[in-house]
Parts: structure tokens; sequence; C-alpha cells
């Protein structure tokens, strides 16, 4: 099984004109709307397995207030646009909408796969007082779907505070994490991404749509100027302590050369390994060279933890 992916982070970059004084820009969400599929032509032109669009796109510049004025049915004209641009390049696409229901407002992210076909949808969870002003309603809805890669867990905006969202991720064992917002995130989503290791890729109204590795650190940036950045990032890298197993770091790059990256972190104590070959898979190379993952680790170290209180205090 292939073990990359590649993923197409994105910004639009609406806050501001693009000439002098540089103030806000004007508002028009048909031009949004453009700009959004000239940015899924980039990145399909780019063979992105999966390419991201913010949170609730062509709103970006208007105030929340202002949403019920772009609002459109789950799978409205605004989103065959974008399913269209799936289809002709067969990748998965997520997605930001205001999406009405039964006369309610929705922000919604939508997962669209390679024929165009809606898979998902996720419905905003924790919303801003702005938001809940509004009379945007909270969703409660499915936030982790299956895609031909692996399983992605969906995350706007301000559900980034909220450790729920992001535990259930790594319950969910999910292999990539899509955060759509208004702004950039910064340093949450890299210890976000550490904390339960998996790779989180962000699209943003702003400047820095991000691809952030388990290890915490950027993959890829968009910038001011660019508005697709493509990254291919291994979903079969693992994270190891290094307590009884450093000395096995040498060996296993002897034994397995090439088809292996290893990387070792010094101030953590840690070590990261990735295969390179299609072959190998990790799950395999953990039990053929009896390797301990640093969850399975950390979490042998709570249940010897809890073993020993209830010794200590005389609970069987």
């Amino acid at each position: 099984m292939k073990h990359s992916v590649r993923v197409a982070v994105t910004s639009l970059a609406t806050l501001e004109a693009v000439s002098p004084p540089y103030n806000l820009g004007p508002v028009d969400p048909r031009q949004n709307l453009e700009r959004g599929i000239s940015i899924l032509e980039a990145a399909g032109a780019q063979g992105a397995d999966i390419a991201l669009l913010p949170e609730t796109f062509m709103g970006a510049g208007m105030g929340s207030k202002e949403h019920r004025a772009i609002a459109e049915p789950v799978e409205g004209p605004s989103y065959r646009r974008v399913a269209e641009q799936a289809r002709k390049y067969s990748m998965n696409v997520v997605a930001g909408f205001v999406a009405i229901d039964a006369g309610c407002l929705f922000n919604t992210s939508v997962l669209i796969n390679r024929d165009g076909h809606l898979a998902g949808l996720y419905r905003k969870q924790f919303l801003t007082a702005g938001e809940i002003d509004a009379d945007i309603r909270p969703g409660d809805s499915q936030s982790v779907f299956d895609t031909d890669f692996g399983r992605i867990g969906l995350a706007t905006c301000f559900d980034l505070n909220f450790p729920a969202v992001w535990n259930r991720f790594e319950e969910e064992q999910v292999a990539l994490v899509c955060w759509l917002s208004a702004y950039d995130g910064g340093f949450p989503l890299r210890a976000l991404a550490w904390r339960h290791q998996y790779p989180i890729a962000t699209s943003v109204m702003s400047y820095n749509g991000r691809l952030v590795d388990i290890t915490g650190r950027y993959l890829a940036s968009t910038s001011r100027w660019t508005r697709v950045a493509i990254c291919d990032v291994n979903l079969d890298k693992r994270l190891f302590h290094t307590d009884g197993q450093a000395e096995k770091i040498l060996e296993l790059q002897k034994r397995y050369g090439s088809r292996i990256r290893v990387e070792g972190l010094t101030e953590e104590h840690m070590f990261s390994i990735e295969p390179v070959d299609d072959e190998l898979s990790i799950e395999h190379l953990i039990r053929d060279e009896s390797l301990i993952e640093l969850r399975t680790y950390m979490r042998k170290s709570e249940e010897g933890r809890l073993r020993a209180l209830a010794g200590a205090s005389g609970i069987v």
C-alpha cells in the first residue's frame, strides 16, 4: 500500500487589497468562489490526492451576520462547482460553506471524493460568540470519515481550542486531520500534531495554510504570494521513545537500508521511522523488530502507574 499522500494546503489571502493602501479588500462572494476554483485547478494540476479550501470560503471578509446572504443547501450550486473540480482532477476536496437546512444556518465542511460525490459532512461544533449571535447553529455531527487513502478528521477554526475534538481524532486513529479556518492557528496546531501524533493540514482565509508533521514541524506553507503549497506526507510515519530502543536504531538502518527513513530527536529523547518502500508497512516493522510505538509506551506507563497505586492502597 502506498504510504504517502499528496496534500494541497491553501489560503485565500482575502484580508487585504492587492494595491496601496493595502487595507481590507472589498467582499465579493462570487470572486471568492472563482478564486477557490482557481486554487483547486492549481492543486489538481499538481496531482493532489486531497485539497482544502477554507472555512466558509465564499464569505471570506464577511461578518457572521452577513452569512445568510450566501447560504445554500449542502449540495447547492457553489458546492457543485467545487465537486466538478474534484471529479475533473480525481482528487478528494475538503471545503467550507455556509449551509442552510430547514431554515437553520450551519458552518459546514464537506468532504468530496474523487468521483465528485459527497463523502462526508461536518458542522462546526464550537462556535464563536459572533456566530452564535448571528444565529448560526452548532453541530453535533460526525467528524471522522473514510477516504481511499485512510481515515481523516475534520475540524473548523474555533474548534482548535477544545481538547475533546482532538482527543476523538486520536481515539478514532485518523491518518490526517483537515482544519479549515479564518486564521492561521499558529503554535496550538503544532502542539496538537505532536501531542496526538497525526499530521494536520490547514486551509485559511489569511496567509499561511500549512501541513504540520507529527513532530510539530511545518512541512509546507502558503504565503502572501502563493495560494497553494503541495507536500507528500508519509502516513506511515511513527514516533518512538529512546528508552530501551535507542540501541536498535543503527541495526535498523543497516538491516533496512534505503527502505526506511529514520530521524533522531535529541532533546525529546525520541526518534521517528517511516517506511519508504511501499512493500514495507510500519505495522510489520514494529512487530518484526519488537518496537514499542510512543503512544503504546505512554499507555503502558500509565497502566503501570495505576497498578502501582492500586497495590500501594491495598486495592486488588
